[in-house]
């Protein structure tokens, strides 16, 4: 479960215990992610050298509308003393595709603007996968296009630069990927952070397999991601490992080496294919689950914030 702002996660033993002991947790509810932490700690020093000029005071904005339908909406932070060169990250969570929510990241925001003053962070939900809704991968993509586009839309009042970045965590990780390498409809994405997000949808091992921490067939949920069965073609077209090109942003990934629902040879490989092609990356492993303990969560925040500052100047 999220971290709310100000309170301690609960304690990590006891947090996977209560994961191990349910046979019945649906993918959706295990895929997004998840911190803890063994006790209350400090927050670590703020960003020392923030590089706004303006006077603006912090703002943030809460469920900003980017669409009509319930789930197009996103929160947006602003950082104080922004200006027409501050970048802003779009988080994307979690939640197997067809469940979880924006305030599932909110621990991560914090740990975020804890770190880095002269950033804002867009922190949105999307459609979830529904066959009988039929929303699918085509309109997760939509949905991220037009929350970047609103944002853009309004980058003079909010008073922030058209530079960005994305990350996700989970099935995040994965669209944050896809969109970036496949999609940037508005070609300012200049980085990419994947937590623990599958790379390679067209895994055939993976889709074939029934996983009890996932509580079935890891295929349904892949299927109604992507809209129907099992077809290679059609898997391969929403894998990152396979939409990734040499022009590709730079990406940064984090995975649990102990992970039970997305496997880690996938980052791995993930890591080996951008290598070939001449991307920046890095890849980051833990010995952790799907979730990262507070302080492993601390070091990852530290990474990131330091990667995608390199690349969204």
């Amino acid at each position: 479960m999220p971290l709310r702002h100000g309170c301690c996660a609960p304690d990590y033993k006891t947090t996977l215990m209560n994961f191990f002991r349910s046979s019945l947790v649906p993918f959706a509810a295990v895929l997004w992610l998840t911190y803890s932490a063994p006790a209350c700690q400090p927050a670590p020093p703020s960003d020392p050298d923030p590089t706004g000029t303006s006077n603006l005071p912090d703002s943030t904005a809460i469920n900003v509308s980017y669409g009509t339908h319930p789930r197009q909406k996103y929160d947006i932070y602003l950082p104080a003393k922004r200006d027409t060169n501050t970048p802003f990250l779009v988080v994307i969570h979690g939640g197997g595709w067809k469940a979880g929510q924006k305030e599932d990241m909110n621990f991560f925001v914090q740990l975020i603007r804890n770190r880095w003053k002269n950033v804002a962070i867009v922190n949105m939900n999307y459609r979830l996968a529904s066959f009988a809704d039929s929303i699918h991968h085509p309109q997760m993509m939509e949905d991220i296009q037009n929350a970047i586009g609103h944002v853009l839309q309004h980058r003079q009042q909010y008073y922030i630069s058209n530079k960005a970045g994305v990350m996700g965590a989970s099935a995040g990780g994965q669209l944050s990927m896809i969109y970036a390498y496949k999609y940037n409809h508005h070609q300012n994405i200049r980085c990419v952070v994947n937590i623990f997000g599958p790379t390679i949808i067209n895994d055939w091992s993976w889709y074939s397999s029934n996983n009890p921490w996932l509580g079935g067939s890891v295929g349904d949920i892949l299927a109604e991601y992507v809209g129907q069965p099992w077809d290679s073609a059609a898997y391969a077209a929403v894998s990152p490992y396979w939409q990734a090109t040499a022009s590709s942003q730079p990406t940064i990934a984090f995975h649990g080496s102990l992970d039970p629902i997305v496997p880690v040879y996938q980052s791995r490989w993930m890591n080996g294919r951008l290598n070939l092609l001449g991307v920046p990356n890095q890849l980051h492993e833990y010995v952790a689950f799907h979730a990262f303990d507070y302080n492993q969560s601390q070091d990852v925040a530290n990474k990131l914030v330091s990667f995608c500052k390199q690349y969204m100047k």
